[in-house]
């Protein structure tokens, strides 16, 4: 049975090369660059093997840390790992779970990742090629975390997704992920700075690291090569323990991806009242408003729009601190007033073929338009607000926080009625429902920078007068000045945003039909 798992797991690799070049042509590339950096690895290992034993035992547990690492988040990020041998879909051939993972986890090393993963772990052997017992050591320490890499990964993966299921497994990595892509400035500006506290720490951190999943595989040969046979027996007997706790982690996905395994039986489900919507007003738009808001809270593609605003204020504080401009810290507030005004833009274009429920059910314009910007100013409002505050605090110029308040509510208005006005006809492709956030439809990308820059530039002339006003008081400071910016900029924000409501709302009427028709269109190509 392991022998028919493994072949199977290569008939269809070569199904899918069949299926789709691009498939191909990727595994191609995938391919060649593996074995590039196969190949500048073992030249580098080769060369390490001259240098003494304190730096070359440092660079092989570091490298070796980061392999594990790796397979440990990658998998986690890409979508549709391996889908077509998951558990779940054997479970009607009575297949024993050891066997299972047994042939699973040799099918593994058949892959491109897979295949590289032990071939670097056999080349880290090689700096110690000048002592056959430390090179033994190394070479049990290399299958070991080989064999550890794949079990953690596919355990980890496989017992999120029984627990939660992958859609929404993903979604939420997806969103975890973008945090440290928003902060990489920040995290690469902090690393930077304690570079030399680091060297200094580095000893004692690795001789922690030496007796963890990421590094007792590596650390245990670099103990033999100084003499301590025993010490790195034992960190092998620790190895060995981590590769035991990875198989048990993966039997026990597989065993839940199991039980979950979809049944002929009907399943129910209970619930309770109607959630948000009990708290709306019993109105079309109030409908509208309690979706819109459980979709802000559940649909990753809104979702981002609410990770977007502490990021912000976290890289905004940084630059200023790093610049010594006060300036910046202060656009905390404007700015995501700014980005929360355009939220909303792609609503139409989200709801999809759901969107039929609307034009069939008769729904006005009016109400349309009133219940999604309501949803997007009821925590909207308070989160430009609170990041307006934020700034005037971080910089004691609390003098210069009505300008600035008045510079975000404008922005957040405004951009609000332009996306209430522009949203009801201009549509684009988005993101499918469970696709990443973050990815970009094909053949989107123009259509929609279109869009957003026509949007970016209305918003500018349309609160202009507030924009300027806000400026001049963030630049001389005076009270005076500041109140009247304040109050202009809540003015004229409320108008833009009545106007593009109303007007947004006799547009959506009179092309419905012809949005919808658009809509349907970009949904179909996906």
């Amino acid at each position: 049975m392991v022998a028919h798992l493994i072949s199977l797991r290569f008939r269809l690799t070569i199904a899918g090369w069949k299926r789709s070049t691009m498939v191909l042509v990727m595994t191609l590339i995938g391919v060649v660059y593996a074995l590039g950096l196969l190949f500048a690895m073992i030249l580098g290992m080769t060369a390490l093997g001259s240098v003494d034993t304190e730096l070359r035992g440092t660079v092989v547990v570091l490298i070796g840390a980061v392999l594990v690492l790796a397979w440990l988040v990658v998998p986690l990020f890409a979508s549709g790992m391996d889908q077509s041998m998951e558990p779940r879909n054997f479970v009607t051939y009575g297949i024993q779970t050891p066997v299972l993972i047994t042939g699973l986890g040799l099918g593994a090393l058949t892959t491109v990742t897979g295949a590289f993963t032990l071939l670097a772990s056999i080349a880290m052997i090689l700096p110690w090629r000048d002592n056959v017992v430390v090179m033994l050591t190394a070479l049990v320490g290399a299958l070991l975390g080989t064999v550890f890499c794949i079990c953690l990964a596919h355990g980890v993966t496989g017992l999120l997704s029984a627990m939660t299921g992958r859609r929404r497994v993903r979604e939420t990595l997806s969103l975890i992920a973008f945090i440290p892509l928003m902060l990489a400035g920040v995290i690469f500006g902090t690393a930077v700075e304690s570079i030399p506290g680091l060297i200094e720490q580095l000893p004692g951190v690795l001789g922690v690291l030496v007796w963890t999943p990421l590094g007792s595989f590596t650390g245990s040969a670099w103990t033999a090569s100084q003499g301590d046979l025993r010490l790195a027996a034992a960190q092998l007997g620790v190895s060995l323990v981590w590769v035991l706790g990875a198989i048990w982690l993966w039997a026990t996905a597989v065993r839940r991806s199991i039980d979950r395994a979809p049944s002929s039986g009907t399943s129910s489900r209970s619930t309770r009242g109607t959630g948000l919507f009990a708290r709306f007003p019993a109105t079309p738009a109030g409908a509208i408003a309690a979706r819109s808001i459980i979709y802000w809270l559940k649909d990753p593609r809104y979702s981002a729009s609410l990770i977007m605003v502490p990021l912000i204020v976290v890289v905004l504080i940084f630059l200023g601190a790093q610049s010594g401009s006060s300036v910046i810290v202060l656009l905390i507030g404007p700015l995501v007033g700014l980005l929360l005004g355009f939220a909303i833009q792609a609503d139409l274009s989200y709801d999809g073929a759901a969107l039929s429920m609307h034009i069939t059910t008769g729904v006005t314009g009016q109400d349309d338009r009133r219940g999604r910007v309501s949803a997007l100013l009821i925590w909207a409002v308070p989160a430009t607000i609170g990041a307006t505050v934020i700034g005037a605090a971080v910089t004691g110029a609390w003098n210069l926080l009505p300008a600035a308040l008045g510079l975000g509510m404008t922005l957040l208005l405004g951009g609000a009625g332009l996306s209430a006005l522009i949203s009801a006809r201009f549509v684009y492709p988005v993101p499918a429902p469970g696709a990443s956030p973050f990815a970009t439809p094909q053949g989107s990308m123009m259509r929609t920078a279109m869009v957003q820059m026509v949007s970016l530039l209305a918003t500018v002339v349309v609160t202009l007068p507030a924009v300027v006003l806000s400026i001049v008081a963030l630049v001389n400071g005076d009270t005076l000045w500041n109140l009247i910016a304040l109050a202009v900029g809540l003015v004229n924000g409320v108008i833009v945003l009545w106007i593009g409501m109303k007007l947004g709302a006799v547009w959506y009427d009179s092309t419905s039909d012809k949005t919808y028709q658009q809509v349907l269109r970009y949904v179909s190509s996906q």
